[in-house]
């Protein structure tokens, strides 16, 4: 998508208000720690460690305030200084996690114990001198029902398809949400209640948001300091994000903070990126000093959020071909995305896209999980084909995670149709979440209640299904009913397939909306099940309701014939043995 669709001024105005009431303005600005420590080995020194509770719950959240001496001109450098902290499950498995600068709290350092029992902690800093001695010490995880943060399902057990995401304990997940880039606080916030739009997507099972934070809350008041209000602003979507279960796809880079107006797309936003005090817009892709500074920056945002659960996946550019990246393309994706693949010590997938139904190969190949953006869509039937098409692609070139990061008619044209065949295809054809569809207000529209219940619906629809596991390969679906499309994706276990009509592709809505679109005697084919008995049950997708269960069995080498209840428009079918 070529271009910002609204602003969020205002929310952020009043947010940044608040926090300046209550003494959240200023800098984090290159202001020194105490005067170096004179110890005999004259090395930096850790003074004291206050941890902000004893005891927390598996997966819940530690802050520790850190009081050290070292020499350092800029605590955002790490060149100069840094603070470390090694902290050690009760099975003995270690993880080193990069503190921070505050400029209200001073050194901070936020952990999440994935285990249970007692942890213990060494917490170093650096200068040019050397690490300090560690400061250690300990601290009790209790049980909890929390399930962590997400990752691609080989990744929590070698058994899993690595095409879907999991929780970090194995929990399966699928991703139920959308994209509310610029405006996340559009529903409004509360010091007390937090992002109201999080309660909203909880009321219909929605999970994740896609998020720019740097677009009209940027941290970044220059490329050596950032600004506190603004830090303290994200700090607060973060916490509440996790505290309602929603996990934000966190965009370190939207297009238009790194493109000039030199660029075919214009109206870039370079000019208030604190990365111009650095350099020019060309150098930021290539000079080393910019990627010094880079390194800084996201070690930081590691460092700030990456603690946390709710941090869905690290999506490091969003439509990289809107930014002046030009011949640097690939190369800088890869860099920055290998940077958080080596330094995140969650592991939080990365992410990242291309404008303009794109299939950009090199980036899928180097990112966690595969993104297209769509928005050539201007038939609400045919949506399905197009959608289901990218999402197998993207689905038989890896086994990543993939989903469409974007997509959407604005004005909320052709809705809810349109809406409804695209969330209903990704799944069918292999999508670890929903499609992204866009939201800002505007000309882009605003989530209507009936896309919500369809949300809902597909929600309610996968809750059981633990697809990671199951392990599914892409099935093909044959109809009697030439008008009569499905896709479908199965493991060993089990699986899922989804059929629609198509007959009215090209025709005006108003027509697809008034058609007789009943099926009374339709029979698929299905290739790919494993040989055995099955039970299918059908879900009606307008509904919300299962029919009667189906059986079906399948011989070895050979295609399973299912007939199906009568149903209209369109149809899900969960197949378990």
């Amino acid at each position: 998508m070529s271009g910002v669709k609204r602003d969020a001024w205002i929310w952020f105005l009043v947010i940044g208000l608040l926090l300046a009431a209550c003494g959240g303005e200023g800098e984090a600005t290159a202001v020194p720690n105490p005067t170096p420590t004179s110890t005999a080995a004259n090395l930096p020194e850790i003074t004291a460690v206050t941890l902000d509770r004893a005891e927390l719950p598996r997966y819940d959240s530690l802050e520790m305030a850190v009081t050290l001496t070292a020499d350092y001109t800029n605590p955002i450098d790490a060149r100069e200084v840094q603070l470390n902290g090694t902290f050690t499950a009760p099975d003995g498995t270690a993880l080193t996690v990069p503190g921070f600068w505050d400029s209200a709290a001073g050194w901070l350092l936020r952990f999440t114990p994935s285990q249970a029992g007692e942890w213990q902690y060494a917490l170093t800093v650096q200068d040019h001198r050397g690490p300090s001695p560690a400061a250690t010490g300990s601290f009790a995880v209790t049980p909890s029902q929390h399930h962590g943060w997400l990752l691609p399902g080989n990744q929590v057990n070698p058994d899993y398809s690595g095409r879907y995401l999991v929780h970090h304990d194995g929990t399966p997940f699928y991703g139920v949400g959308y994209c509310e880039a610029l405006n996340i606080l559009i529903d409004g916030f509360d010091i007390e209640d937090g992002v109201r739009l999080f309660d909203t997507m909880q009321e219909s099972n929605q999970n994740f948001v896609v998020w720019w934070p740097l677009y009209s809350n940027t941290p970044l008041g220059s490329y050596d300091r950032y600004t506190q209000s603004n830090l303290d602003l994200i700090d607060l979507v973060v916490a509440d994000a996790q505290s309602e279960g929603i996990y934000l796809i966190f965009t370190i880079w939207d297009h238009p903070e790194l493109r000039d107006d030199t660029h075919a797309w214009g109206t870039g936003r370079w000019a208030s990126n604190g990365f111009k005090n650095l350099g020019s817009l060309d150098s930021f892709f290539v000079s080393d000093e910019a990627w010094a500074w880079q390194e800084n920056f996201y070690r930081y945002l590691i460092a700030r959020w990456g603690y946390s659960p709710a941090i869905g996946m690290w999506q490091t550019v969003s439509e990289i071909n809107g930014t002046n990246a030009y011949d640097q393309t690939d190369a800088w994706h890869s860099r920055v995305n290998d940077y958080f693949v080596a330094n995140d010590p969650y592991r939080h997938p990365t992410t990242a896209s291309m404008a303009g139904d794109v299939d950009w190969e090199a980036g899928h190949l180097a990112m966690d999980a595969p993104q297209v953006h769509v928005y050539a869509l201007d038939d609400a039937v045919k949506a399905a084909d197009t959608i289901a098409g990218w999402t197998a692609t993207m689905f038989n070139r890896a086994e990543k995670p993939n989903w469409i990061g974007e997509f959407g008619v604005g004005g909320d044209q052709l809705y809810p149709e349109l809406f409804h065949n695209s969330i209903w295809a990704a799944l069918a054809a292999g999508a670890a979440m929903t499609p992204a569809e866009w939201n800002s207000g505007g000309f882009w529209g605003r989530p209507t209640e009936a896309m919500n219940d369809d949300l809902q619906r597909l929600a309610d629809f996968v809750a059981d299904l633990p697809l990671a596991e199951w392990r599914p390969q892409a099935l093909t679906i044959r109809s009697s009913e030439p008008t009569v499309r499905g896709w479908g994706v199965a493991g060993e276990p089990g699986g899922l397939f989804w059929v629609q009509d198509f007959s009215l592709e090209g025709q005006p809505l108003a027509e697809v909306r008034t058609a007789d679109l009943s099926h009374a005697d339709v029979v698929v084919e299905i290739e790919g099940l494993v040989a055995g008995s099955y039970v299918v049950r059908p879900y009606d997708t307008q509904q919300g309701i299962y029919l009667d269960d189906l059986t079906l069995t399948c011989a070895a080498d050979q295609p399973c014939t299912l007939p199906l209840p009568p149903f209209t428009a369109d149809m899900a079918f969960k197949i378990m043995r």
